[in-house]
């Protein structure tokens, strides 16, 4: 925590320096500091400042990807979800080839705790759309598989999880405990899911 501090106070003042001295400083010089700010507070979970200083961004470069980015997951996980599906659906429109930004929002659709906004069709549409451009990223296999299971397609939604995990045994790839615990979950949520429906089909 220390550490943050320090670091944000001097970003802090070198911002300030650099407002003052504007003539001094070119807009890419100002993006880069603000950038660095606005990262500081996100890892400090100073949400609200974060997502002020990526705004600012903004105001010098509208377009700016990173700090757009950025503003729509800070949304999703403020469950603003309203502005995070328009930040998101605008980044896909931009960057249609962007497996991230088609992943990031059909993680939205597949898991928004609002349902006016979760929507099982578009966020299968777009994990589809993310798999054909990244076929081997473990966070597109992990949107496919939870927008199946919100689909209702359990099987399909169980084969993804687990073919995520064998890709990501034969690929040897680094992966925490919290997140080998989130896709031990996925497992567990799926088999639950597809042995309730079995059980429903002999009652019939």
């Amino acid at each position: 925590m220390k550490k943050y501090i320090l670091l944000i106070t001097f970003a802090a003042a070198a911002w300030g320096n650099a407002q003052t001295n504007a003539t001094a400083t070119g807009p890419d010089e100002r993006i880069e500091m603000l950038q660095r700010i606005g990262d500081i507070y996100f890892q400090d979970g100073d949400i609200e400042n974060a997502l002020e200083t990526y705004q600012r961004i903004l105001v010098i470069d509208p377009d700016n990807k990173p700090a757009r980015s950025l503003i729509g997951l800070i949304y999703f996980n403020t469950s603003r979800y309203k502005d995070a599906v328009e930040n998101m659906a605008a980044l896909v429109e931009d960057y249609p080839e962007d497996f991230q930004t088609l992943n990031n929002l059909a993680w939205v659709y597949a898991t928004s705790k609002d349902n006016a906004y979760r929507n099982a069709e578009k966020a299968l549409e777009l994990a589809q759309q993310a798999l054909v451009l990244a076929p081997y990223d473990h966070h597109v296999w992990s949107t496919l598989s939870e927008a199946y299971y919100v689909a209702g397609e359990y099987e399909k939604a169980n084969r993804s999880i687990l073919h995520l995990v064998n890709l990501a045994a034969s690929s040897d790839a680094k992966i925490t405990e919290a997140t080998v615990q989130t896709y031990n979950n996925q497992i567990q949520k799926c088999r639950r899911a597809i042995e309730a429906e079995a059980l429903l089909r002999e009652d019939q």
